[in-house]
């Protein structure tokens, strides 16, 4: 897809809850979110010639933004920089191609629901731009880190457990943990804690419901596919789970600054 990315295969699935949901409980941001500010514009990737050149904004704070991009068979993104620390992932796959300089490159192998990786800078002088070469949409998600070095150095970063339910880890660097999950309808991720600083992503939706100790909070609505938010921590003295109480397989991934 692009040059300078390093392409993991996500092959598991993470449990999440949408912003707004009580499945979301004390450790996902109930904040409703709001479009960046001019003064974020610096992080931000802007794709020139897409009719909306930012995509969706779906998340925005002080550590990280996260966009989302729906790019047609046959579009193409325009040429456009990279700052690096991002990490990419398909909510729908495809086929891509890249331009450099003028030049265009053989398609890349076929990046399925799910698939991502880690992206290095790529300056604007490198005439960079990849496009939908395939005949489905591609609907992508952008995670950029707003800041040049680990937001807590000093902690030691273990990957997020989930008792019931064992996460893949598909990639981790100096800067970010990020795992994927899938629970079928009925599983529950067994009682666990949150670290501070994560993001989940829907690859694919469903609807959830939150245990605190004993008690079994109402279902929340459903979070759609490609559906992201914001966890805080959660210490295990909570008691705090959550379990897919839909009728659909939930594949979620976890992002876990560091």
């Amino acid at each position: 897809m692009r040059r300078s990315k390093v392409r993991y295969s996500l092959t598991l699935s993470v449990i999440l809850v949408q912003l707004t949901t009580a499945c979301a409980g004390g450790d996902r941001d109930t904040t409703p979110l709001e479009q960046a500010p001019v003064a974020d514009e610096q992080f931000l990737l802007t794709y020139p010639d897409l009719a909306t050149p930012h995509g969706e904004i779906l998340l925005d704070n002080e550590l990280v933004v996260v966009q989302r991009f729906v790019l047609a068979p046959g579009e193409w993104e325009g040429i456009h920089s990279h700052p690096g620390n991002q990490f990419y992932v398909h909510i729908k796959g495809g086929e891509w191609s890249e331009r450099r300089g003028g030049e265009q490159f053989p398609p890349s192998p076929f990046s399925p629901d799910g698939s991502g990786g880690w992206m290095d800078p790529i300056p604007l002088s490198e005439g960079h731009e990849s496009g939908n070469t395939g005949d489905t949409p591609i609907d992508l998600i952008w995670v950029t880190l707003k800041k040049d070095e680990p937001v807590a150095p000093d902690v030691e970063h273990v990957p997020q457990i989930y008792p019931n339910n064992p996460l893949e880890l598909v990639l981790e660097n100096d800067r970010v943990i990020v795992q994927r999950v899938q629970l079928e309808p009925g599983e529950w991720e067994g009682v666990h804690s949150h670290p501070s600083n994560q993001v989940y992503i829907h690859i694919k939706g469903g609807v959830w419901s939150e245990r605190r100790g004993s008690e079994q909070l109402p279902p929340s609505p459903f979070s759609p596919d490609g559906s992201v938010g914001w966890s805080n921590a959660v210490d295990l003295s909570a008691g705090h789970q959550s379990g897919n109480t839909g009728d659909t397989t939930i594949d979620l991934m976890w992002i876990t600054l560091k």
